[in-house]
């Protein structure tokens, strides 16, 4: 019995089949039917023996035949009158007394059970013509069952056993297929389901199945991801290196100023090629889950820093950053990886703003039923992203130009990394198209309800 389907069905079976033997054997009206006949037929005999004992020798005769009697299969007996009462002189039960007065008033054989036991009642005629009732008990019914009795225990057995067949099916058969499709998925098959059949149940396996199917389809999305990804870090690590090889060979053979122009050059790629490695590793290390730093952290003045260092170098493009607001309020968590996420957004602003534009960065600070929320705003005046594209830009090397220009921007890795530090620190972050023009970025986390006392202490 190593299947679940063989334990379902046999444990199922043998709780169905121990129900219908025992309201079989067992019924609290009557013993046997089969038997009823035969017991009867053996009692009527000792009845009209106890009527001729108390006839011919009056109670001492009586009480010494019923005694012989209880020394064998019966472990009561009674010789009732007209009365109800006893002529031996014992004291009859209320369930004797019960049924023989039902016997007496309408001369039927009746029998009953009481506990584990069974009474059996019938009336006696004298050969005087006067009536008696004779009641006796005993324990068990001896013998086999009849054979009506054991086709319908056969019927009953079939019947149960072909709805515990189809019950344990039913219960089972998801499971297995589960189970194939779990072997699937193991076996490198990320399109294998197991919910196919099963869209009209809505017990709690086939909700399990669901679930599954869900999970497979998460983890062929995020394999998928990574292929893509792998495919992308390739196809951004050939450009510069193609460049660098083509700017060493004009060191080999040009000698001319020239030369000074190609060093240059190399200089710059090779910068932007570790830049982009550096992205990939803090990526790499998020994405692996290393452990989050317990930093209290000034949120206020980790952003006006910030603001101050990107403002410099938003000159050079021409546009300012500006902080517009800010709330005293303190998070926990890693202060690098918090300033990382905020300067990335900060930075993708930068190279997308309108010149002679700003770049607005807002910080607010809202507390609700004991718990405190951080949002940071960072708006840029720039064309926007298209609806559809909104939440693609928080995706590693998801760029809105295919083509992959310098020109069109970064590498993609900046809101990627961003979107992994704030959900680190048990955050959120989106972005919206903003009325008229330009995108906002919206950065919230939870932060401490109170400034730490360590601060405000020196």
């Amino acid at each position: 019995m190593r299947t679940l389907f063989w334990k379902i069905f046999l444990s199922f079976w043998a709780v169905v089949a121990a129900s219908i033997v025992g309201s079989l054997f067992f019924r609290p009206d009557a013993p046997l039917p089969a038997w009823q006949q035969l017991v009867s037929d053996a009692f009527a005999i000792q009845g009209q023996n106890l009527v001729q004992a108390y006839e011919r020798g009056g109670v001492p005769e009586l009480g010494r035949f019923m005694q012989h009697l209880r020394q064998g299969s019966y472990d009561q007996i009674f010789l009732l009158n007209a009365a109800g009462n006893d002529l031996a002189g014992q004291e009859v039960t209320p369930q004797a007394r019960h049924i023989g007065e039902r016997v007496a008033a309408d001369g039927k054989v009746e029998f009953a059970r009481v506990g584990n036991d069974t009474l059996l009642a019938e009336r006696v005629v004298s050969n005087a013509d006067t009536r008696y009732v004779a009641v006796c008990r005993f324990s068990h019914v001896p013998g086999l069952p009849g054979r009506p009795l054991l086709r319908g225990l056969a019927v009953a057995m079939a019947i149960s056993g072909i709805v515990c067949f189809w019950l344990a099916r039913y219960l089972s058969a998801p499971i297995v297929r589960l189970r194939n499709a779990a072997q699937g998925v193991a076996g490198g098959n990320l399109a294998a389901r197991a919910g196919e059949q099963l869209s009209n149940r809505r017990d709690e396996i086939a909700e399990l199945v669901r679930d599954f199917d869900r999970m497979a389809a998460q983890i062929e999305k995020l394999m998928s991801a990574q292929k893509r990804l792998i495919s992308d870090v390739s196809h951004e690590f050939r450009s510069p290196l193609t460049r660098i090889n083509l700017a060493a060979e004009l060191i080999r053979n040009v000698n001319s100023p020239a030369v000074k122009t190609a060093v240059s050059r190399i200089e710059q790629e090779t910068e932007r090629l570790n830049g982009m490695i550096s992205n990939l590793l803090t990526l790499s290390k998020i994405d692996a889950g290393e452990s989050l730093a317990d930093e209290t952290i000034d949120v206020a003045e980790m952003l006006r820093q910030l603001v101050a260092d990107t403002d410099f170098e938003a000159r050079d493009h021409n546009c300012r950053v500006v902080l517009h607001g800010t709330q005293d309020c303190f998070a926990v968590g890693s202060s690098d990886l918090l300033r990382s996420a905020v300067e990335n957004v900060i930075r993708n602003a930068i190279r997308y703003t309108a010149q002679q534009t700003e770049i607005e960065v807002r910080l607010t600070c809202e507390t609700n039923d004991a718990a405190s929320t951080a949002t940071i705003s960072v708006r840029d005046h720039g064309p926007g992203v298209p609806e559809s594209s909104l939440e693609e830009l928080f995706r590693p090397f998801f760029r809105l130009d295919e083509s992959r220009e310098r020109s069109t921007g970064g590498v993609g890795l900046g809101l990627a990394i961003a979107q992994r530090a704030v959900r680190l620190h048990s955050g959120e972050i989106k972005a919206q198209n903003c009325a008229g023009r330009g995108l906002e970025v919206i950065i919230s986390f939870p932060v401490l309800s109170s400034a730490p006392l360590l601060l405000h202490t020196s």
